[in-house]
């Protein structure tokens, strides 16, 4: 068998095939090209807005769940604390959110979108959204569905890789 064919099962149905070393390799670096991509592009679309990238991820967890603490937007986030606490400090000297007291704790404060914040936000998700119908004005709406439930199962098996590996 090629190296990169896929597996045949040898037992049950032979029918299925399943993606070997190779195939995975291949889907891990259209990703990796796909990131670069939509990082260059999604870059100057928020600095158009005002926000850097990091701070338009800050904006996008406020905005879709509402306030949170810099610990929660860090593990939702996946990234420090630090990190999410010093754009947060960032984008409270602009303006765009607030701390406000957290009746659950004395010293976590709630981070909130201000008006400002929700408006710089949505011009960058407008923008977005209009790179988005001129440059794939014709992607199938299921194989969107099957690319994200796909990339969710790769993203869910990854986790479970023990760090030691």
């Amino acid at each position: 068998m090629p190296q990169c064919a896929a597996l045949v099962v040898a037992m049950g149905d032979t029918s299925r095939r399943y993606a070997g070393g190779r195939e995975i390799h291949d889907l891990f670096r259209e990703i990796f090209m796909t990131h670069a991509a939509l990082t260059r592009i999604m870059d100057r679309v928020h600095e158009q807005a005002g926000l850097s990238t990091s701070q338009h991820k800050i904006m996008r967890c406020l905005i879709g769940s509402g306030p949170a603490t810099v610990p929660d937007m860090a593990a939702a986030l996946g990234v420090s604390r630090q990190f999410v606490q010093t754009v947060c400090n960032h984008l409270a000297s602009r303006g765009s959110i607030e701390f406000t007291p957290n009746p659950r704790h004395k010293r976590s404060k709630l981070v909130a979108a201000t008006e400002a914040g929700r408006a710089a936000f949505r011009q960058a998700r407008d923008r977005e959204d209009a790179i988005i119908a001129n440059a794939l004005p014709t992607m199938d709406a299921e194989k969107v569905t099957d690319a994200c439930q796909l990339m969710g199962a790769v993203r869910a098996a990854l986790a479970q890789v023990p760090e030691e590996t």
